[in-house]
């Protein structure tokens, strides 16, 4: 039964697998922590987490189960998926006062700080950060990524590169997410040469930027009329096996259209042809939108 209920959970029809779980509670047969996880599954499945946490805090140590942290944190991520992060620190606390078999990890509170930030509880989240370091629960590279996003949204760059600096010092490697939000950040308030920083600081600690990073720091330098530097970074990535997609060509074309170089735009249009870019009347609909663009400037 306990298979059946998890394969109801993955083709998402949690009702069937806990109508499964009904015949196991009336057959009398004996439930063990899987199981009762996998009905946990099955109501936060159906939007039913107020029933999930009754189980999780009743009904397991009635049914002779421990839950373990797979139990909690499935719940805990409902609440917050609910917006109900307020409700899932709440629970948090009680999990930590239990002391038992188990305790929260770091997957844990990036739920809840994750939780707090969509909901636009910066100050929460950021407690949250530290409170989980001074119980032995060291922030990884997702954690620091979270706050380093939700400080970007916010225009507070100055707290994100502390952040970013203490990431580092403390021995944890930031990833591409890490610095995209950085140079996305960046880009979005101006501060291209900042943006550039971060750039070249990613390649240093030997990473390999992707198409997400390249995109928004060439934004970045066409928004303020540098389209050459875009396209000599458009050049260099080219150069490295990267392959453009047509939201990167839009950007490039944007930028010679909106500084009136009407040459480097068939330039690049051309390049889109001879170099295979999928969906030619997506191409020429890019090239015709930015000719306008050229006009109307």
């Amino acid at each position: 039964y306990g298979i059946l209920m998890n394969c109801c959970c993955r083709t998402r029809r949690p009702e069937l697998g806990l109508a499964f779980f009904g015949r196991v509670l009336r057959m009398g047969l004996r439930t063990n922590v899987v199981v009762a996880t996998t009905v946990l599954q099955c109501l936060c499945g159906a939007k039913r987490t107020d029933e999930a946490v009754d189980i999780l805090l009743h009904r397991m140590s009635e049914l002779g189960c421990v839950p373990d942290d797979f139990s909690y944190n499935i719940v805990l991520k409902s609440l917050c998926d609910d917006s109900r992060s307020q409700r899932a620190l709440d629970l948090l606390r009680m999990w930590e006062n239990e002391r038992g078999v188990c305790s929260p990890n770091v997957y844990t509170y990036n739920t809840v700080i994750h939780g707090f930030f969509k909901e636009g509880e910066v100050s929460k989240a950021c407690n949250l950060f530290h409170e989980m370091a001074q119980k032995g629960v060291p922030p990884n590279v997702v954690t620091y990524s979270l706050t380093i996003d939700a400080l970007c949204k916010a225009r507070a760059m100055d707290k994100a590169q502390l952040f970013l600096r203490q990431m580092i010092h403390k021995g944890v490697r930031p990833n591409n997410v890490t610095y995209n939000v950085m140079i996305h950040g960046y880009c979005t308030l101006g501060q291209w040469k900042e943006a550039g920083k971060m750039f070249r600081e990613m390649t240093r600690q030997g990473l390999i930027p992707d198409i997400v990073t390249w995109t928004s720091f060439m934004a970045s330098l066409c928004k303020h009329g540098r389209t050459k530097e875009a396209a000599e970074f458009f050049d260099s990535m080219t150069a490295k096996g990267h392959k453009p997609d047509l939201v990167m060509y839009h950007v490039l074309l944007h930028g010679y259209a909106t500084e009136g170089c009407f040459a480097d735009m068939i330039n690049l249009f051309n390049s889109m042809a001879t170099k295979g870019t999928r969906s030619v009347s997506r191409c020429m609909d890019l090239f015709n939108s930015n000719i306008c663009t050229l006009q109307n400037g």
